[in-house]
């Protein structure tokens, strides 16, 4: 939703006013703390003619320099509200000397934030091999088009003549950028740089609505994300230094089913990489991930049974069409026994109860309608997985709680076998998680704090099976 900026505006500064919009003009960094929640984020206030713009960056939540739509700085005061899904936060702060202490307000909820004055952009958890530098190949920043959408993204070749088989690579749920950075994990940068060392031209692109791509992800299904896949080979088809016959698909998590649907559509697609793939149906797959990573987390079991009781009625209403909002109830009550539980410090920091449990069901609500959800909650890849007979690399993390090999693993083999397809493999990685790092339990709440590595013999499993598929 686009709101307006309110900026701060004086018709005659005084020399005083001046340099106090001087002395905040910068980066500030610091941490918000909000109940149990601490985070990393910062602050950039720069000046065009007489007005003070903030931008703030978040890194764990990949909010990049992102404009804030109120910021105003008066009197050392300083106030700034950030959108969200959860409801906009409005954060207040008084600065002194080189700092800003304050506190902010979220859907009933209070929490405090310090900002320090500081002269470098915030840079956290960035591995040494993914900063910049001279690599040996070419790298192109490309836009195609699928109908109205316009996507933007890299072109990764070698520095030869030729034609090189091409590898186009696509994320799971969710706005990613052409990366597929999570937590400072930049997972698909890491792949491309790989596989183009090892030959291989690779294709990375943003999401709808994301970075310089058009559309918006949560409004769109996981269909319309194949045929952006489909307007991907497209492009590559048109560059003379790739080999048309040799163009492949990479997916991770829903990657792997926008992969899948894009392959059954198109006579152009030589082979295929599925990392984590799901073999249910999305609410089955919200089920046992529910229960998963709920029980990980140490979660009781009784409160483990309510959250796939409320989810079992969502998916229900969802498989037969039926209004959300008839759960509204449903969902209010179990967010009111949520609550309950809360300690008294969390409780303390909720300034008005009413207006945060309304806010969290109208947020979940709004989820539960949005297009991408409800294709997802319904869809079931096992008749399109029928249906390929290419060459497909199924990976899998033993510890991967979101979409669990013992759960996915046996449907997909059988749906290749139905297909007829004489050449698959599919392989667990020990330890993994859903990113393919050495995880301790493999909860998503792991993935921030791990090394920002794959684990051994991943990268080198992929690009041995693919050479050999190109051969």
């Amino acid at each position: 939703m686009k709101t307006l900026l309110k900026i701060f505006f004086i018709s005659i500064l005084s020399l005083s006013q001046i340099n106090a919009q001087k002395e905040i003009l910068g980066y500030w960094s610091g941490k918000l703390k909000m109940i149990n929640i601490e985070l990393d984020f910062q602050i950039n206030v720069t000046k065009t003619n007489k007005s003070l713009n903030g931008f703030i960056s978040i890194p764990t939540q990949k909010v990049s320099e992102y404009k804030l739509p109120v910021f105003t700085y008066k009197k050392n005061q300083i106030h700034f509200e950030l959108p969200s899904s959860a409801g906009t936060a409005k954060f207040d702060g008084k600065l002194k000397a080189d700092s800003i202490n304050g506190t902010l307000l979220q859907a009933g909820m209070k929490g405090t934030f310090s900002l320090a004055k500081t002269t470098q952009p915030i840079v956290k958890n960035q591995p040494a091999e993914l900063i910049d530098e001279p690599v040996p190949y070419l790298k192109d920043d490309i836009a195609f088009k699928n109908g109205r959408i316009l996507l933007t993204g890299t072109l990764t070749t070698p520095k030869a003549d030729g034609k090189f088989p091409a590898i186009i690579l696509l994320t799971g749920n969710g706005p990613q950028d052409r990366n597929e950075d999570i937590f400072g994990f930049k997972i698909f940068k890491i792949i491309a740089d790989y596989l183009t060392r090892k030959g291989f031209a690779v294709l990375l692109y943003d999401d709808r609505g994301v970075g310089g791509s058009t559309g918006n992800t949560m409004q769109s299904t996981t269909e319309d994300f194949s045929n952006d896949a489909l307007a991907a080979i497209e492009f590559l088809k048109k560059q003379d230094n790739i080999d048309r016959t040799k163009i492949g698909l990479l997916g991770h998590s829903e990657g792997c089913q926008i992969a899948e649907l894009a392959t059954v559509n198109s006579k152009d697609v030589s082979f295929i990489v599925l990392l984590s793939g799901n073999g249910v149906d999305g609410g089955k797959a919200l089920i046992e991930q529910q229960k998963l990573i709920l029980k990980a987390s140490g979660v009781a079991d009784s409160l483990i049974a309510q959250n796939l009781e409320l989810q079992n009625k969502i998916n229900y209403a969802l498989y037969n069409d039926i209004d959300i909002n008839s759960l509204q109830k449903d969902i209010k009550a179990f967010a009111e026994k949520d609550y309950e539980g809360y300690s008294k410090e969390v409780k303390k920091s909720i300034q008005d109860k009413e207006t945060y449990i309304n806010s969290n069901v109208q947020s979940q609500i709004n989820i539960f309608n949005n297009p991408w959800f409800k294709f997802y909650v319904k869809y079931d890849p096992i008749p399109t997985l029928e249906k390929i007979k290419i060459p497909v690399l199924m990976l899998f993390g033993e510890f991967d709680l979101q979409f669990p090999s013992s759960l996915n693993k046996p449907r997909m083999e059988e749906a290749l076998v139905k297909a007829g397809n004489k050449n698959f493999k599919s392989i667990i990685f020990p330890k993994a998680n859903h990113l393919y790092q050495e995880a301790k339990i493999g909860s998503p709440t792991e993935y921030s704090e791990l090394k920002k590595e794959f684990v051994p013999g991943f990268l080198d499993t992929i690009g041995d099976w693919v050479l050999n598929i190109i051969k």
